[in-house]
């Protein structure tokens, strides 16, 4: 029987690798001599996609294809620039338009943000677009939040069932910081950064007002005025007399970030990676003492000699995302300050609440106290450039993903990837900064424990120099096709940028990421590749497309999507941008465009297209919208395609997971206790067979029968009812 059960499992799996990975590389150019770009992919959950974007006009797309008009009432755009904001509606292949919604020409400069209300793996929820607007500050020139009245699954959308305009410039403007939750609330941040005025942060209730939030700060009243406490129930007044709440991102005359109290501001607490910080708010950093919301004053410095500049009284908020389960809110955001040697400098924090606005926790991602209990500071500049919920359960936990960046080399500096207290033998892919270039920007990335903030894993995002020397030996995995390794030698690196607010987590806790570099690594399996140091090519400045495992130690995929240059000169490169990318059950989409000049030639060489749809465009005649699938072997997951739902509609299913994910045998279950039966699935559900099981401390041990590599479900039935876990054998 346990052989029937194996052999039946090697041909399910092996159809369902055969069939993932036949799928071919699509690399497509989309327009007309106008101008075009592609901001933003997502699929939904009966496989079809959707692209948002601008352009001048439409007379590229293929006649007969179903088009609709969105209203752009309560749409501001009085300074315009004559655009096209548009939807494109595509078949599961990418081959086809299906539908295409727009607004009238000018009503606003773009589509730039797609989301839904729901999490990973369920059906497709409500859908939410932003896209930006040129007007003035009474207007609320900046960009909009809308709520589309159908889903394209159930029925293809002819309306906004709401709208919110949003005054934002500086970061706000570009950045875009707002999500969803699974309620349908919106979080937005309005305002500017690192200025004068204003910036703050807002809800929405379902139907798009501004709602009050129970433990924030800073209430507005009915009648008008502010009253500054918490929890709103406590309002002398009545809760019902408060008409909005927010966090105001703001230091002169406000408290929202700092703590009220003596004995919060002299707490001292675990940093999340062996050292320690000081204050139970992000913004007590700055300054000397508490802040009292009735009399604020900003003193300065802080316990670690910052102090904050004085130019700019408005904080930068970047980032928000919302986990759909738990409603529970993550902020990414910096603030303007000047170190104890009067140097400028920007601080990042990260910052956790529950649904009610309640602090659970926050983090600097550097030692501000070391393990040794050194006081520090990290001259210069650290920056939040998008946060993204891992929703899977492959490192045992949930984990917050973070993609942040630093302007060059500090003597303490964004965590390293082999240095973690939580978990000793980790390993990035790029440990640390190396090299002697100094005056540079790159990216890295970490996994933060949703429930504490805690680090489990990073790594650095920096690629190679341009002429490098130093190079360590070549790394051993096939996939990475040669390459130095980053964590031996001390090569130099160069700028390296990740696509603002564009981090995507897959099924299995992969990151996925867009960005911008120099001499990028690639992976053996990639589409387009980048000249290795040594081989006698020059690099170019170029677009890529990467993919990590969920321990952030390698990339599983990197491809570049860039003009074919000429490895002599360097010259064809440098003139593309990517700002979306969706993880598909056999590989990855990305969308952006090609440039082009003031006079409309577009820049550098051609890509290299492939398997043009009857939509695209093989050549670019102006500035010139691009998306790309790019399919590979090992991204096969099933999980990662959006029809495929796992079952889970309680919250015991909910708040419990299978761990290890991947497994190599044999799982347990945490949470779930007094099973009746358990049975093992394929990924759609299809009965495989019975498992054994025990039970733990923690829930349940359970032994799976010897099969091979795929993508599965343990459906567990207690008294409560079934229970599906989704977990993968590797």
């Amino acid at each position: 029987m346990l052989m029937l059960r194996t052999c039946f499992f090697c041909l399910v799996s092996l159809l369902l690798t055969r069939s993932a990975s036949a799928q071919q590389a699509i690399v497509t150019y989309a327009g007309n001599s106008g101008n075009e770009t592609f901001y933003d992919v997502v699929q939904l959950s009966d496989q079809t996609f959707l692209v948002c974007g601008y352009a001048t006009d439409l007379n590229w797309l293929p006649v007969g294809v179903p088009t609709a008009v969105l209203p752009a009432t309560g749409i501001n755009n009085g300074l315009g620039t004559s655009k096209y904001g548009y939807l494109l509606h595509l078949s599961s292949d990418l081959s086809q338009i299906l539908h295409v919604l727009h607004f009238p020409q000018g009503a606003v400069e773009d589509i730039r943000f797609i989301k839904t209300s729901n999490a990973p793996g369920e059906p497709t929820g409500n859908l939410y677009i932003s896209g930006n607007t040129l007007d003035t500050e009474p207007n609320d020139g900046g960009y909009f939040i809308a709520k589309l009245d159908n889903n394209f699954v159930n029925g293809v959308p002819t309306t906004l069932s709401w709208v919110r305009r949003v005054w934002a410039e500086g970061y706000p403007k570009d950045y875009h910081p707002w999500d969803v939750n699974g309620n349908g609330e919106i979080y937005y941040i309005l305002g500017q950064s690192h200025a004068y005025d204003w910036a703050a942060i807002y809800c929405l209730d379902a139907s798009g007002e501004r709602k009050v939030v129970e433990n924030w700060r800073t209430h507005w009243k009915v009648a008008g005025g502010e009253w500054k406490g918490f929890p709103a129930s406590a309002y002398p007044g009545g809760r019902d007399s408060l008409a909005y709440s927010g966090i105001v991102l703001k230091a002169w005359g406000r408290c929202d970030l700092r703590s009220w109290t003596q004995n919060d501001y002299d707490l001292t607490e675990p940093d999340g990676n062996g050292g320690w910080k000081k204050g139970r708010w992000p913004l007590d950093v700055l300054y000397d003492g508490p802040c009292d919301p009735n009399n604020p004053v900003t003193n300065s410095p802080g316990y670690t000699g910052y102090s904050l500049e004085s130019c700019c009284p408005v904080y930068g908020g970047s980032s928000i995302v919302v986990d759909r389960r738990s409603g529970d809110l993550y902020i990414g955001m910096n603030m303007k300050s000047v170190g104890p040697t009067g140097s400028p400098d920007f601080e990042p924090a990260v910052i956790a609440m529950d649904p009610s606005g309640a602090l659970r926790w926050w983090s600097r991602l550097y030692h501000e106290i070391t393990p040794a209990g050194d006081t520090m500071v990290s001259i210069p500049d650290q920056y939040i450039d998008g946060l993204a919920i891992d929703y899977s359960t492959a490192s045992g936990v949930n984990t917050l993903v973070v993609d942040a960046r630093c302007h060059g080399n500090n003597t303490e500096n964004l965590w390293e990837g082999n240095v973690i207290a939580a978990n000793p033998s980790a390993q990035g892919f790029q440990n640390n900064f190396t090299g002697t270039n100094g005056n540079i920007h790159i990216s890295w990335l970490g996994k933060l424990r949703l429930s504490d903030g805690v680090l489990l894993h990073s790594t650095y995002v920096a690629e190679y120099a341009e002429g490098t020397g130093a190079l360590g030996a070549p790394l051993a995995d096939p996939n990475l096709d040669g390459w130095p390794n980053p964590n031996s030698g001390w090569p130099d690196v160069n700028t390296t940028r990740l696509a603002k607010n564009n981090l995507k987590v897959t099924a299995a806790g992969w990151v996925c990421v867009t960005g911008l570099g120099r001499r990028t690594i690639t992976t053996a399996n990639a589409y387009q590749k980048m000249v290795k140091p040594g081989n006698g090519g020059l690099s170019c400045w170029n677009s890529f497309i990467r993919v990590y495992k969920n321990d952030l130690s390698a990339p599983l995929y990197s491809s570049l999507i860039v003009g074919q240059w000429d490895t002599l000169t360097q010259q064809g490169g440098g003139n593309t941008e990517l700002f979306g990318i969706f993880k598909t059950e056999g590989g990855v989409v990305g969308v952006g465009r090609q440039q082009a000049d003031g006079s409309g030639v577009p820049l550098g060489n051609d890509i290299p297209v492939t398997q043009v749809p009857s939509w695209g465009q093989s050549t670019p005649a102006g500035e010139a919208a691009i998306l790309v699938f790019y399919p590979a072997g090992n991204l096969v997951n099933p999980l990662d395609n959006p029809g495929v739902t796992t079952g889970v509609a309680d919250a015991l299913s909910k708040s419990a997971f299978v761990y290890p994910n991947p497994t190599t045998g044999m799982v347990s279950i945490s949470g779930v206790w007094a099973a009746q039966s358990i049975k093992l699935m394929d990924h759609t559900g299809r009965l495989l067979g019975s498992c054994n099981w025990s039970e733990t401390g923690n829930g349940l041990r359970v032994t799976l029968p010897e099969v091979v590599e795929g993508a599965y479900l343990l459906s567990v039935k207690s008294a409560s009812g079934e229970h599906r876990f989704p977990f993968i054998i590797k």
